[in-house]
C-alpha cells in the first residue's frame, strides 16, 4: 500500500506532464496491486482452511491437464526471465479424485517456491510418476535447504527467515497453505534437499 500511494503521488505531483514517467508509475502501481491481491487471497485462503469454513469439493479430473494449464500461466516468466519449466510424466492422461481448486493451489504454490529458489539455469521441473500411487514432485536446482531448517519451511512467512535468490512471486504463506491443503486430503508430503544441488517438494496421491 505504501508503494502504491508513493507512486500515485509521484505521478500526480511530479510526472503529470511526463507521459513516459507516468506510464512507469502506473506499471509499478499495477505490479504492487497484483502483489497485494495475492497476499489478501492467501490470507483469506488460510483463514478459511484454519476455520474449517470450506469442505473439500471432491471431483474427478485429469491431473496432467491441470498441471499443463498451471505451467501455461508462467509464459511471461519464460519470455522475460528466461525460465524453463520441464514437465515430466509417463501418462498422457491421469484421472484422480480430489478438490481440483485446492490441488491447483498446491501445485501453483510449489512452483512459485521453486521459481524463487532455483539455480542460475532458471530451471523448474515438475514430475508426475504413476506406479501403485501417484508421486508429484516439484524440483529446483538451487542452493538447497539445511537439514536443521527443513522442519520450519512450512511455517508462515518462513521466506523472510532465509536468503532468497529472488522474490518474483509469493507471499511467504504458500508452503503453509500447501501443508494445510495436503493434510486436508490426507496426502503424504515432504521435502528432500541437497545443499548446492537443489530441493524437491513432493506429495503422494493414494490410489484406492
Amino acid at each position: 500500500l505504501t508503494m502504491i500511494k508513493a507512486y500515485a503521488e509521484l505521478s500526480k505531483d511530479l510526472h503529470k506532464n511526463k507521459p513516459d514517467k507516468q506510464e512507469e508509475d502506473m506499471n509499478t502501481i499495477i505490479k504492487e496491486t497484483d502483489r497485494l491481491t495475492t497476499l489478501v487471497d492467501d490470507i483469506l485462503t488460510l483463514s478459511k482452511i484454519e476455520s474449517y469454513v470450506e469442505d473439500l469439493n471432491i471431483e474427478e479430473f485429469d491431473l496432467i491437464t491441470l498441471i499443463e494449464n498451471i505451467i501455461s500461466q508462467y509464459k511471461v516468466l519464460q519470455e522475460t526471465e528466461k525460465y524453463t519449466f520441464k514437465f515430466i510424466h509417463n501418462r498422457k492422461k491421469l484421472l484422480i479424485k480430489a478438490d481440483k481448486k485446492k490441488l491447483e493451489q498446491v501445485i501453483y504454490n510449489l512452483i512459485n517456491n521453486a521459481i524463487n529458489y532455483t539455480g542460475d539455469n532458471n530451471l523448474v521441473m515438475i514430475k508426475v510418476t504413476k506406479d501403485k500411487d501417484i508421486l508429484v514432485e516439484i524440483i529446483d536446482t538451487g542452493k538447497g535447504i539445511k537439514e536443521e531448517d527443513i522442519p520450519y519451511i512450512w511455517d508462515k512467512y518462513y521466506k523472510n527467515k532465509k536468503k532468497h535468490k529472488r522474490n518474483l512471486v509469493g507471499t511467504g504463506l504458500g508452503l503453509n497453505i500447501v501443508k494445510k491443503i495436503l493434510e486436508e486430503h490426507k496426502y503424504e508430503y515432504g521435502v528432500k534437499s541437497t545443499l548446492n544441488k537443489g530441493t524437491t517438494f513432493y506429495f503422494i496421491i493414494k490410489q484406492k
